[in-house]
């Protein structure tokens, strides 16, 4: 029975992170998970409300979204998914993963202590972060953190990153959650817990969308760094701390 009660919570403040910054709900939610159910539960679990939440957080924001960025982010990471697959079942996980982790936290520190220097990319580069995502989807579903550099890097508002997250995000956990089914992962458990948490999940979206109206946009983009930092942080834990 406490599960049944304890996923739900842990849902819902996950839940809020995503629905007041755009991302971060696994970071918060998997650790408290993973103590409760298998990592082979809690994956699809988040998977699954991850999509809930970017459906819903794309129908308010749509009008946001720069559809020729979204578009292209979006073609490179159907690219870099299979590159990501073969990663996870061949390739060194941790050392690509201190690569990526230790990359994220030195990009975040210098817009949070550098700001006069301002970056400025070309369009032309989300073709690389799509394809890096689409690689880090693939190997670790961790896409999210090099799209959100690439905002950082193109000076996106917060209602952009809104927006333009969303667009990529719902085609990512999309393939996810094919490979998902395909793989016998998705199973009736975690439709089961996804289910019971949705009600917890719907009133987070609003909770969290009520919350960023009142950070500026300065305030939320230096959420937005220690943010990053937090996933950089907690992703080495994780590697060289947890056994």
């Amino acid at each position: 029975m406490p599960t049944e009660i304890y996923i739900p919570i842990i849902l819902f403040l996950g839940s809020l992170v995503y629905a007041t910054f755009g991302f971060g709900d696994a970071i918060f939610a998997m650790p408290f998970l993973t103590l409760l159910v298998s990592t082979k539960v809690a994956t699809p679990i988040m998977t699954l409300n991850g999509l809930t939440l970017a459906i819903l957080m794309l129908m308010k924001h749509h009008k946001n979204i720069n559809w020729n960025i979204t578009k292209k982010l979006v073609f490179a990471a159907v690219f870099g998914i299979p590159i990501g697959i073969y990663f996870l079942k061949y390739g060194n996980e941790n050392l690509i993963k201190t690569f990526l982790y230790i990359f994220i936290i030195l990009v975040a520190l210098f817009n949070l202590f550098f700001t006069k220097y301002k970056v400025n990319l070309n369009e032309k580069f989300a073709y690389l972060f799509g394809f890096i995502g689409g690689i880090l989807g693939g190997a670790f579903n961790t896409a999210g953190p090099p799209i959100v550099i690439f905002g950082i890097l193109k000076n996106w508002t917060t209602l952009q990153f809104i927006g333009n997250l969303q667009g990529y995000f719902i085609v990512s956990d999309v393939f996810i959650i094919i490979g998902q089914i395909i793989s016998g992962i998705l199973n009736k458990t975690v439709l089961y817990y996804f289910a019971i948490s949705l009600p917890f999940t719907l009133i987070a979206f609003f909770v969290g969308n009520k919350i960023r109206q009142k950070i500026s946009e300065d305030q939320y983009k230096k959420y937005i760094y220690f943010l990053l930092i937090l996933v950089g942080v907690y992703g080495l834990i994780r590697i060289y701390f947890q056994h």
